[in-house]
């Protein structure tokens, strides 16, 4: 073990200390900055989390089509897609109870059956079937909710899109339609 001198700011004291963590427990515990006291009463904001994901992706990823952004969750790459099921499934308090189902909740549905057969024949292939089934009942079931959250973020990216063009929001009386003018 190599031996290094502390630094001591306040220069109460001068002793050697060893460069790396004993275990992972004193690296967790060592705060050497106070930052701990600082995030007590910091909670996580999953809805947040979810919502600045899915911005992240229309930003970076929805085209501009017939004068609106367009972001389709079917087109999405797969990582993205378990990203936003996993914080939804954070946000919704990790409630799984129906949507493991898909949208098939019979007896003799495709999880149940991935179920039984990986309950009998315990191996890797009969739990990635498992795991495989529940990923895509899970995105199956809510694949209609996804593409609202990505329609919505579509919607406030082509206002604040405009706004920073120094365009204005008008809608027509008769028909709803919204155009968008120069201020």
């Amino acid at each position: 073990m190599k031996d290094v001198k502390k630094h001591d700011i306040l220069k109460t004291h001068n002793d050697y200390e060893t460069t790396n963590a004993r275990t992972k427990y004193d690296e967790i515990v060592s705060d050497p900055f106070g930052i701990e006291d600082r995030r007590k009463g910091f909670a996580l904001n999953h809805e947040k989390s979810l919502e600045n994901y899915i911005d992240e992706l229309v930003a970076n990823r929805a085209k501009y089509i017939d004068g609106r952004f367009e972001l389709s969750f079917d087109s999405l790459a797969e990582h993205h897609k378990n990203e936003i099921a996993h914080l939804y499934i954070e946000y919704s308090d990790r409630d799984l109870s129906e949507c493991i189902y898909g949208d098939d909740v019979s007896i003799n549905s495709e999880f149940t059956c991935t179920l039984l057969s990986m309950l009998k024949n315990d191996s890797k292939e009969s739990r990635e079937k498992f795991a495989e089934t529940t990923r895509t009942n899970i995105l199956k079931y809510y694949e209609r909710e996804f593409q609202r959250l990505i329609d919505g973020a579509c919607d406030v990216y082509l206002n604040n899109s405009m706004e920073e063009a120094g365009m204005y929001a008008r809608q027509d009386r008769d028909t709803g339609d919204i155009y968008w003018g120069k201020i």
